[in-house]
């Protein structure tokens, strides 16, 4: 993967130089190696554009013959252009050159600058003062360890330099002016924004820029900690309402209730299926469609939604009890039939009863014989 980013370095001057002309000619430092981070958006990577990506720049890529020989003849700008300086944008962004190839100092490159612009010179007197260093370069994915014991996600190679950019904050957060202070000059002093908000003045420019990093550095890991504390209470917050809701869930009343709600929807159930009908469940849903695929099996209820297997049971219930009202309607008449000629029959019996037999009929004839007949 190839692309194209902007790295940025601080340095400290050794000499500055005026020219006839009002050129000023000047060193700097304008890449470092050891470790390096970038959004991925800069580097267009995959991902979430804001993610941080940590890039290895090993002295043996910085410092090759090839990469400090693409210094040479590099424009100087006045922050970055968008994109690359070409000859189609050269007159419009250029304000100087770089003179010669780079060269070690230490763990940075040092350059020679001739700023010919007469603004970009007067935003240099004026404190626009660090080095970015515009370059293409190869990035290979692999997570290392540095000898330092820092870990990384690509390595950089084959690093060409395209432009070295005046801008107003370095990637490497220090504070460093491309040109000396002159020998009787007033101390150069650094103003260092604390905190609180307060300033101090600091004549130490090494101590300056320390201090402005540590600074940064703290309020990263207070902003990283106040993360990490504020995923801590959403957790807890959501652990404490689960056991909340659990509590109500177990608590004497709603288990009677859920008790209550199962024993009459077994009850319900037994209408619709039969007196036979058991059920396992003990969840009122499961109960209801495990008696409807007794009473209408050709349904899939395992598919049917809750509120569709409820609409179901429930006309189900209505039309078994409709049923069982047709039938003790009938049982009702039946019965008072039966009874009807239970009262029937008893009359029946009684006027026999009262009748005289045959033989009762014969003697009284024969009783009142006397009486002529």
């Amino acid at each position: 993967m190839k692309a194209t980013v902007y790295d940025r370095a601080s340095y400290q001057v050794t000499r500055r130089e005026y020219t006839d002309e009002g050129f000023l000619r000047v060193p700097g430092r304008v890449a470092r190696t050891g470790i390096q981070e970038y959004l991925a958006s800069e580097l267009g990577l995959d991902g979430k554009p804001s993610d941080i990506i940590r890039v290895y720049r090993a002295p043996d890529q910085v410092f090759d013959a090839a990469s400090l020989a693409s210094y040479e003849g590099a424009d100087v700008t006045i922050n970055h252009p968008k994109g690359l300086v070409n000859s189609k944008n050269y007159k419009a962004v250029s304000v100087g050159v770089v003179r010669g190839s780079g060269r070690q100092d230490g763990d940075f490159v040092q350059a020679d600058l001739i700023v010919k612009d007469a603004d970009a010179i007067a935003a240099i007197e004026s404190g626009k003062c660090e080095l970015s260093a515009g370059y293409t370069a190869v990035y290979e994915k692999v997570a290392g360890t540095t000898e330092d014991g820092e870990s990384y996600d690509y390595i950089q190679r084959d690093i060409r330099i395209n432009h070295v950019a005046l801008v107003d904050r370095a990637r490497a957060g220090a504070s460093a002016r491309v040109f000396d202070q002159k020998p009787g000059d007033k101390p150069m002093t650094h103003k260092v924004v604390l905190d609180s908000g307060r300033s101090v003045e600091v004549q130490d420019e090494a101590t300056a820029a320390l201090v402005s990093d540590t600074i940064e550095r703290l309020k990263a890991q207070a902003a990283e900690a106040q993360a990490k504390a504020d995923k801590a209470q959403a957790t807890a917050d959501a652990a404490q309402e689960q056991v909340e809701e659990l509590k109500a869930k177990t608590s004497d009343e709603a288990i009677q209730s859920a008790v209550a709600a199962v024993i009459k929807c077994s009850e319900n159930a037994r209408k619709i299926a039969g007196k036979s009908f058991s059920c396992d469940s003990i969840s009122p849903l499961g109960i209801m469609r495990a008696a409807l695929a007794v009473a209408r099996p050709k349904v899939e209820w395992a598919d049917k939604s809750d509120a569709y297997v409820e609409a179901a049971f429930d006309a189900q219930m209505e039309k078994a009890e409709d049923e069982e009202d047709e039938k003790e309607t009938g049982d009702a008449a039946v019965s008072q039939q039966h009874a009807q000629l239970a009262q029937d029959a008893a009359t029946v019996t009684k006027t026999e009863d009262a009748k005289p037999s045959a033989f009762e009929a014969y003697k009284q004839k024969l009783a009142n014989a006397h009486k002529g007949v």
